[in-house]
């Protein structure tokens, strides 16, 4: 193939990239304002973050597109409906990839029927294929976790569709549960799937959504006691995100050398999970191994540039090693990144003692002690730090 008919295809590809994502979201939003009665939020190239995204409205259809083609993460599409049906959930969800098959169609009936130059023949193609390969991608279910930007969890089209079937009789609970968690409302999200576990067919499934929206309103314990009854009903059934939620809940508990176990083996399988590795980074830099901290966080960050927790987890490991200064610029990078973040602050209050300026160091603590009081270690460096200034 000539060079420049590689590159035009190429091009074409990475414009179409673009074009698929807003034809598949499209394809997600027009049954929903057709079938719901609220707004539907529709974020192109990103996994709901607003930040750095250009706003526009069209009626009830609210719409955020990234043009940064660097951090392009696919799209998402929410319907802020509280009491959504099964057919209405189904419908919307199928449409997605089913409008990509659709212009797919489109594309190779217009090539069959219409004789074009070569150039125009391969940018048609190139649409195709790209529409198909979003088909494929996202009709087959898949149980792989997509991380969305406010912390939660979700599958794509083919997973959210099985889920849909196997949810028949318990719907009505499930929807309103994910209803709360899309509004950050995690306790009568919490609450909503543990008065759902009577359902038995789908009990594991509502222990994992039970365990995560107890562990998205920090409330530890509760977490921790439906954890151990869910290891001991389905341990043998455990997926990445119980992995995920058990580390999160023995990260709490300072049960450091249990989070390396148990991330390992989920590393054996899937060593490109950055939730896991992050997960690992955090126990071993804990446990003051911090070069092996460095090392999975490294990974962690490569794979995922703009995970925040993970580039403020390896400026704690450089701050324990001496490195200030690379440890200052990824702590403010991760900030830059979540500026929500208690752990951020501790970080960052911890460099400026090393750095004996225990005023600012105070004033940092102070603001991670806002967001959350019970940040780990929080306390014992703001006493670290006062008793330095009363010397």
């Amino acid at each position: 193939m000539p060079f420049h008919v590689a590159l035009i295809f190429m091009l074409s590809l990475l414009t179409f990239r673009l074009l698929t994502t807003v034809i598949h979201e499209l394809g997600h939003a027009i049954p929903a304002l057709l079938l719901t009665k609220e707004k539907v939020t529709v974020y192109m190239g990103s996994h709901g973050n607003p930040e750095k995204s250009m706003q526009f409205h069209l009626g009830r259809l609210e719409c955020f597109f990234k043009f940064n083609l660097f951090y392009w993460k696919g799209g998402l599409c929410v319907m802020h409906e509280k009491d959504i049906s099964v057919r209405t959930s189904f419908i919307v969800t199928i449409f997605g990839p089913l409008f990509s098959l659709i212009v797919a169609g489109i594309g190779i009936l217009i090539l069959s029927l219409n004789e074009f130059g070569d150039v125009a023949k391969l940018v048609i193609f190139a649409l195709i294929f790209s529409c198909i390969v979003d088909f494929l991608n996202n009709i087959f279910p898949n149980r792989d976790t997509i991380t969305l930007h406010d912390g939660t969890f979700t599958n794509n089209d083919g997973m959210q569709l099985l889920t849909l079937l196997k949810f028949r009789k318990s719907y009505r609970k499930f929807q309103l549960g994910k209803h709360y968690m899309e509004n950050s409302e995690f306790e009568d999200a919490a609450n909503t799937f543990e008065e759902a576990l009577k359902f038995e067919n789908n009990e594991d499934v509502f222990y994992r959504l039970a365990i995560y929206a107890n562990l998205m309103q920090q409330d530890f314990d509760k977490a921790k006691t439906l954890q151990e009854v869910f290891s001991e009903k389905y341990g043998n059934l455990f997926e990445t995100n119980d992995y995920i939620n058990l580390s999160v809940i023995q990260s709490h508990f300072e049960a450091y050398e249990e989070v390396i176990i148990s991330t390992s083996k989920v590393l054996e399988e899937n060593p490109n999970n950055t939730d896991i590795l992050n997960n690992r980074g955090y126990a071993y830099g804990m446990l003051d191994k911090h070069t092996e901290a460095i090392a999975d966080l490294d990974k962690a960050i490569t794979i995922e540039p703009d995970f925040a927790f993970a580039w403020n987890n390896r400026g704690f490991s450089k701050l324990k090693l001496g490195q200030l200064q690379e440890a200052y610029k990824d702590i403010e990078h991760s900030l830059q990144l979540n500026n929500k973040n208690p752990y951020g602050y501790r970080n960052l209050g911890l460099y400026y003692f090393y750095k004996e300026d225990y005023q600012k160091a105070l004033g940092l603590y102070q603001k991670a002690n806002e967001i959350n009081p019970k940040t780990i270690l929080l306390q014992e460096y703001t006493a670290e730090a006062t008793l330095k200034l009363s010397d």
